[in-house]
Parts: C-alpha cells; sequence; structure tokens
C-alpha cells in the first residue's frame, strides 16, 4: 500500500508566508483609504488587489481576499453589504484556478484577466444599481461615472500587479510547490 508524504514547511517558508500576509494586509488597508478619498471617478483598487492576490494565492486564500476587498468596496461605494463581495469571490476563485492550472504569471494575462473582471464588475454595479429600475438617464451614470471609473481601475491595476508580483517573487519559498506530494512505497518504511 502507498502512502503519500506531503514536504514540511521550513521556518523559513512560515516567516515569508506572514510577512507575504502582512503586506498583503497593508495594501489592502492603503487601497480602502484612497478608495475613501476623492469623488465618484476614482480608480477602485481593491478590485485589482484582491485579483492579484488571488492569482498567487491558493483557493481559500483568493476566496478570503475576494471577500474582504468585496465588503470594503461595498463600504467605500455605499452599495449592498455582500454584492461586491460575492461577485469578486467567484472572480477571484476563478482566478485562482486559472493560475493554478493553466496559465503563468505575466503582466499581459494579468491585465486581460483583470479588465474582464473589471468590466464585469461595472456592468454588474450598473445592471442592478441602475438599469433594472429603470431611472432616467441611466446611460448618463453608465458613460460618466462607471465607465471612467473602470478605465481608471483597469490602468492602476498594472502597478499594483508589480508591486504584488515583486512581493511573491521575493518571498517565495525555493521551492515552487510549498506541498511536494512523494509516493513512499511499503518497503521504504
Amino acid at each position: 500500500m502507498n502512502k503519500i508524504k506531503t514536504r514540511r514547511t521550513t521556518p523559513y517558508e512560515k516567516k515569508n508566508q506572514a510577512v507575504r500576509f502582512i503586506l498583503y494586509v497593508v495594501i489592502i488597508f492603503i487601497c480602502f483609504i484612497l478608495a475613501t478619498a476623492g469623488d465618484f471617478r476614482k480608480p477602485l483598487l481593491l478590485i485589482p488587489t484582491a485579483l492579484c492576490i488571488a492569482s498567487y494565492a491558493r483557493e481559500h486564500t483568493a476566496v478570503a481576499a475576494g471577500i474582504i476587498c468585496g465588503f470594503l468596496l461595498d463600504i467605500v461605494c455605499g452599495k449592498l453589504l455582500g454584492f461586491n463581495a460575492l461577485i469578486l469571490m467567484v472572480m477571484c476563485l476563478g482566478m485562482s484556478l486559472l493560475y493554478k492550472h493553466f496559465l503563468m504569471h505575466r503582466w499581459y494575462a494579468f491585465m486581460l484577466l483583470a479588465a474582464a473582471g473589471i468590466f464585469i464588475q461595472g456592468v454588474l454595479d450598473y445592471f442592478f444599481f441602475y438599469a433594472i429600475w429603470d431611472h432616467s438617464n441611466v446611460e448618463y451614470i453608465y458613460f460618466h461615472h462607471i465607465l471612467p471609473c473602470c478605465i481608471y481601475t483597469l490602468i492602476s491595476a498594472l502597478p499594483v500587479y508589480i508591486v504584488i508580483h515583486n512581493i511573491n517573487r521575493l518571498l517565495r519559498p525555493h521551492i515552487i510547490r510549498t506541498i511536494e506530494e512523494t509516493v513512499v512505497s511499503e518497503d521504504d518504511q
């Protein structure tokens, strides 16, 4: 009978994970503070931050980042609590799975996925908070508030990617996979 043996995480890797986590929290906090300042035409840095963290994280961490950034985005935008959290949770889970199974970490891949995510969030925001309520001049809201905000957010996604990419590049474990499974036969025991 074969057993699966997992590789232990070294103290160095644990320290790097803790430092990475602390830096993620600081970045999210800075993005939250920047989102509370100014008028309605500003980048919502919490969206690309959540997506970028998710691209480097496992599924459960990606979901947590999406939920936290989504709740903070709901607070900043004055939306129904949980609306953006649900959207970002699904997007971050998808981002994590795409990078885990199919994609390599390249800036252009992230920017394409971030563009899709940002504009999906913008369209859902427009549809659920303006279009279905049949307000007058909803096109004005989309073209003069939501679309510029999506464009600013997409432009700001590149610096966010650079910061988080460098954090992960500098603090990654020596071995790319943190858990390496090896099959140990009964003879080796």
